[in-house]
């Protein structure tokens, strides 16, 4: 999303860094975006509590040597949230990527939700929000109900640059598969995927690509299924899209998304998608024939059956607001003076 937003508005003049907290990139851009290392390493000795406070004048300082003062800054997840919240930058703006209570308090012992509630209203009340979706939107309003400067701008999909990755080789040398992109985590539920796919009964193969601690245990649970000659775990791949593109069709299993990225490129690729109807993201991109409730295991496989006689009647087309210059017009409206947040 930071890549495909930062091409964007460099396409329409604007001068764009991207300030990284390591030395590692997964991802490629179309254009030279300037980038720049700001050492955090040295300062995770500090306690969370007073870290932000603490760094947010280190980091500011860095930015206006490295960039000059910008005239808009967008913090991304958690540990540049918990800085940026102090920033004295102007026009500072915490994009909001997950319903949080469901990434954050979900799990928690009640104990701790609480702590976890005033944290969240310390960072996300100090300055204004943006929400990857309207689902992520209300949830944070709910949340931080102090939060009155949060508005929606869904994550933008690059058609251009994703057309032209697919045309590299696809590893995949299957007449046939579907395919999942994701981590092995919690939230994607690769168990419940597995589940419903040897329900199903279908024997096109299945393709999981990405990587994560649920990775051994999701391997296991294949076996235990006895459908691991039909499950092929693919690993991590920096350019997916020659993969998705070869799918017949692309599942979503998982308990909670922000927006749910990978969709997106998949309607960009004109791959037909099924998903379940996870708070929040999916309901936002696909119509109720291309969605099952979270925990219904005989639903999602009668989708998949349905999704593999005829992937077709689950083709959806991608709408004009997941369109990079949508997205860049109503990030560049967030740098006029009469929309920067006082802070």
């Amino acid at each position: 999303m930071v890549l495909t937003l930062a091409d964007e508005l460099q396409a329409y003049g604007q001068t764009c860094h991207i300030i990284c907290f390591k030395r590692f990139q997964e991802l490629r851009s179309k254009q030279t975006i300037q980038t720049h290392i700001f050492p955090l390493q040295f300062l995770r000795w500090l306690p969370r509590s007073i870290r932000g406070r603490v760094v947010a004048p280190l980091l500011d300082r860095f930015i206006r040597l490295k960039t000059g003062t910008p005239d808009l800054v967008l913090s991304n997840l958690l540990p540049a949230d918990r800085i940026l919240s102090h920033s004295q930058l102007p026009n500072v703006q915490l994009v909001v990527h997950n319903t949080l209570s469901q990434e954050l308090l979900a799990t928690a012992k009640p104990a701790k939700q609480s702590e976890l509630r005033s944290m969240l209203a310390s960072i996300y009340a100090r300055k204004s929000c943006i929400a990857v979706s309207r689902g992520v939107l209300e949830d944070l309003q709910q949340l931080v109900p102090q939060q009155k400067q949060a508005l929606c701008i869904y994550n933008p999909v690059d058609l251009e640059l994703i057309a032209e990755a697919a045309q590299e080789p696809n590893p995949i040398k299957l007449p046939e598969y579907f395919i999942h992109v994701g981590k092995f985590k919690q939230a994607k539920r690769h168990d419940r995927l597995l589940r419903a796919y040897a329900l199903s009964s279908v024997q096109t193969p299945l393709v999981l690509v990405g990587q994560g601690e649920l990775l051994a245990t999701t391997q296991e649970l294949a076996k235990e299924l006895g459908i691991s000659e039909r499950v092929i775990f693919e690993g991590f791949h920096s350019n997916p899209y020659p993969l998705i593109a070869g799918a017949k069709g692309l599942l979503l299993s998982s308990d909670f998304e922000g927006l749910g990225l990978v969709i997106l490129e998949a309607l960009a690729l004109k791959v037909s998608v099924i998903s379940t109807d996870c708070p929040s993201g999916p309901n936002e991109i696909l119509p109720a024939a291309n969605l099952v409730a979270i925990d219904d295991l005989q639903g999602f496989a009668d989708k998949l059956q349905a999704l593999n006689q005829n992937p077709a009647a689950f083709q959806v087309a991608l709408r004009p607001e997941f369109a990079p210059s949508y997205a860049a017009e109503q990030y560049l409206a967030q740098t006029t003076p009469a929309n920067t947040p006082m802070l």
